[in-house]
């Protein structure tokens, strides 16, 4: 029985006399699969992906905190960045720059670390 899940949830049948436990044991998925439904992105959440992608297309270096003024300040959105940055999660996105700690050494590493001069 080489099924994939989604072939051996349509073998579980409601009407049967066994119970929809045991019928997913034995096709061998849970029964939490059975009743799981997809959640799609809301309107909202798909309106803002698409000026996320336009902005960053333009500015890559902007992260979530700059990001989100900009959609408060210039298109007038009510949110905070914690509805944004899920949204650069599950777009792959992140900012384009130096990350924290450039300036230490990795572990194992054998390179030079050099000072940071541009702060000064």
């Amino acid at each position: 029985m080489n099924r994939n899940r989604r072939q051996r949830l349509q073998l579980i049948d409601k009407a049967r006399r066994l119970s929809i436990g045991r019928q997913g044991e034995l096709v061998g998925v849970s029964r939490s699969s059975f009743y799981y439904k997809p959640v799609t992105q809301s309107r909202l959440n798909l309106e803002l992906m698409r000026l996320i992608d336009e902005e960053y297309m333009l500015h890559p270096w902007l992260g979530v905190p700059r990001t989100t003024t900009w959609l408060r300040k210039d298109k007038g959105y009510q949110i905070n960045p914690k509805r944004i940055e899920p949204l650069y999660r599950l777009m792959g996105l992140s900012a384009v720059g130096p990350k924290p700690n450039t300036s230490k050494r990795g572990k194992g590493s054998q390179h030079r670390v050099y000072k940071y001069l541009l702060g000064m």
